[in-house]
């Protein structure tokens, strides 16, 4: 399905919730069962991000996971991957608990979570479409369970599933995310009275209405942070 159709079928069977004054963005992390394997614990930022989901539920934020915090693809269970990273879990439970976390689903995740495909925010003079990018993408949109088990396969054989890992913030298939990022480009362009708030290539931009919240497993914390409606880049070294 291209993704203008997919856009305009969604729109349709969604319903819109309401834009949170305060809200925190962020996708890709990756987090696996713990090990060499895990892209979480390779990048070594998680105690960034810990820290920086702490300070925003101190703050009254909003979180916003928006697509593959858990990394499944290799064929890893949630059973197996919560353990690995405790601190991380719980904090992610307390924006639960106090009703203040919104989440879609990323390709890593299609298979154990339950996740909405996309949200429609509003609020604030805004629409925000939010969703984690993988539509379209024909390994990871309608062709997932093929991609999954390529990747659990070679995994299983102790090979990189590719010459770069697919949750690499720089993937080696840089022509199929080339080709996701114009059609998301196109999107935002035929659709001006929105904004597009986005995952998936690890790839950060931030154009007039199409906001890529990049990936944080480049040795830092990217995302944006929403504050009454404006969309504003976050970075934290």
């Amino acid at each position: 399905m291209l993704l203008q159709e997919k856009f305009d079928s969604l729109r349709q069977t969604l319903s819109p919730v309401q834009l949170p004054r305060l809200c925190l963005n962020i996708s890709d992390l990756h987090a696996a069962a713990g090990g060499s394997k895990d892209p979480l614990v390779v990048s070594g930022t998680e105690p960034m991000i810990v820290d920086l989901l702490k300070e925003y539920l101190v703050k009254g934020f909003w979180l916003l996971k928006n697509g593959d915090w858990w990394d499944t693809w290799r064929g890893e269970s949630l059973t197996k991957i919560f353990p690995a990273h405790p601190e991380l879990v719980a904090v992610v439970d307390r924006y639960k608990q106090e009703s203040r976390l919104y989440e879609v689903l990323g390709n890593h995740e299609r298979d154990l979570c339950s996740y909405p495909e996309a949200m429609i925010l509003e609020g604030f003079g805004k629409k925000i479409f939010m969703f984690h990018g993988y539509f379209g993408d024909w390994p990871n949109d309608d062709g997932w369970q093929v991609g999954r088990d390529v990747v659990r396969t070679l995994n299983a054989l102790g090979m990189d599933p590719a010459t770069s890992p697919p949750t690499s913030p720089h993937p080696s298939n840089t022509e199929r995310h080339l080709a996701v990022r114009k059609n998301v480009q196109e999107l935002a362009n035929g659709n001006p009275g929105w904004d597009f708030l986005w995952g998936h290539t690890h790839y950060f931009s931030n154009e007039g209405n199409n906001h890529n919240s990049g990936s944080s497993l480049i040795g830092f914390v990217q995302g944006y942070t929403i504050e009454e409606g404006n969309i504003i880049r976050l970075e934290r070294k």
